[in-house]
């Protein structure tokens, strides 16, 4: 009997390490089969340490974050126990997952599936786990809770603290035109201090152009303020003339025609540079450049830290904490920098 049970739970331990892509080389516990309710009792009548700060290491090994303790804990690992699925971080040649387990459930919300995980669901490590995972100026929005409930699903979710790079942004859809052709081909430029859309207008000029021509300072009129762009005439990479309408921070607009204007300029495939906001910018500007494929933008933002070609630096807005518009104003302005092709006189 005793040979059956350990055969069990080696391939219990086997079947996990199978089934969840996050922990290929995983150890587990020996399966526990008493009738004890203590995870602590449990440990330690397989002569495992059950102290609290080991058992803070268990819990994060095994996607239950912020451990401390609490009786909802400590039930989750001392069921994975009784499993023979509790992942041992301190076993030989172990490899603990960087990863949140898959959430197979079908709960719209990330707080009750990273519940059913028995992980940590507060809204300060949420605002760790959407660090770890790229989401910056978390602030709980439906989008932003979404997009840690979509790689949670996958199983993709990276946990707070490990080694792993977050998942990678979404390409731009393949919508052909300048966008597809030039995006790989022009550097991106990391704005100086307020240069926002002078700088965000430079990298849309060059994506038009096809080659790194203008720099922030080639767009400045005075100060840090860019020059009016609007009537501006660019011979693009694919011959054609684009002219330019530029619709500046005192243009108040609607989000109605920002989000048209958006959509018009991807649909063509071309940059537009559209105003935004979020929890830590009331007024900025970046450089939108496709859609994900849930129909969400895709933008290159000036203000972040990155180098090489702009493809490189491509995030999703909601990612970003980024809604459209200046939020510094009495009333939003919905100002954008776009690009059409110049019909001929």
């Amino acid at each position: 009997m005793m040979k059956r049970s350990a055969a069990l739970a080696v391939a219990l331990c086997l079947t996990l390490s199978m089934l969840t892509a996050t922990a290929s080389a995983a150890s587990c516990f020996p399966q526990y089969t008493g009738s004890s309710g203590s995870i602590t009792v449990a440990l330690d009548a397989l002569g495992a340490d059950s102290s609290y700060s080991n058992r803070v290491k268990i819990a994060a090994a095994n996607g239950i974050g912020s451990y401390r303790g609490t009786a909802a804990q400590n039930t989750r690992m001392l069921d994975l126990l009784k499993k023979g699925v509790l992942i041992d971080p301190s076993a030989p040649g172990s490899s603990v997952s960087s990863f949140f387990p898959a959430y197979t459930g079908t709960s719209s919300s990330i707080a009750a599936a990273l519940d059913s995980l028995g992980a940590g669901s507060s809204f300060q490590y949420r605002t760790q786990i959407a660090a770890a995972n790229g989401i910056a100026a978390y602030s709980g929005t439906a989008a932003q809770n979404t997009s840690l409930l979509g790689l949670l699903k996958q199983g993709r979710l990276v946990k707070p603290g490990s080694s792993a790079s977050p998942a990678p942004a979404p390409a731009p859809a393949p919508s052909g035109g300048l966008i597809a052709a030039n995006l790989g081909r022009v550097s991106f430029i990391r704005q100086d201090k307020n240069t926002c859309k002078a700088t965000a207008a430079a990298m849309a000029v060059n994506v038009i152009l096809g080659r790194d021509r203008y720099s922030t300072a080639d767009m400045i009129y005075s100060g840090v303020l860019c020059r009016n762009l609007d009537g501006e005439l660019y011979i693009g990479s694919d011959r054609n003339t684009y002219r330019t309408t530029y619709k500046t921070d005192s243009y108040v607009g609607s989000l109605r025609e920002l989000k048209a204007a958006v959509d018009a300029a991807l649909d063509k495939g071309l940059p537009i540079v559209a105003t935004v906001n979020s929890t830590v910018s009331r007024h900025h500007w970046v450089v939108v450049v496709g859609r994900d494929s849930q129909g969400g933008y895709l933008i290159v933002d000036p203000a972040r830290n990155g180098s090489g070609a702009m493809s490189s630096q491509v995030k999703s807005m909601a990612s970003m904490g980024y809604s459209f518009g200046l939020a510094d104003y009495a009333q939003p302005h919905y100002g954008y920098i776009s690009f059409q092709v110049n019909a001929p006189a």
